[in-house]
């Protein structure tokens, strides 16, 4: 019997903390692809700010732990990598909120993304 697959949207992108001076130059990415924006290279995130996302990510297994990871785009010198969030998509409902596990102690940056399983 083949196992019926996932669908999951994210909805929101929430900063509580940037990790540079004035604003993060954030993407998002999902199995090694970019997710967010699509549009651009990067989103200007500041501190206390929402971002609407609207990515939606098929073809997940349930009860599989699935991650998101939140980069900052750098001009001169490689991407960072500023953390990781993980879920783990169940069944249809929602909407679900996950905070960001910084990458290291030194990353200052908090962000959370709210989701749901459509």
């Amino acid at each position: 019997m083949e196992i019926e697959k996932l669908t999951v949207r994210l909805i929101q992108l929430h900063c509580y903390q940037n990790d540079e001076e004035k604003y993060d130059d954030v993407f998002l990415k999902f199995n090694g692809e970019k997710i967010w924006p699509l549009d651009k290279k990067h989103e200007d995130v500041r501190i206390d700010s929402k971002h609407d996302l609207d990515v939606t990510i098929t073809g997940l297994i349930p009860d599989e732990r699935a991650a998101i990871e939140v980069w900052d785009h750098d001009l001169l010198s490689p991407n960072d990598l500023l953390g990781t969030m993980y879920f783990v998509p169940d069944k249809k409902g929602g909407p679900y909120t996950v905070d960001m596990n910084p990458l290291n102690e030194s990353t200052t940056a908090r962000y959370s993304i709210d989701w749901e399983i459509i």
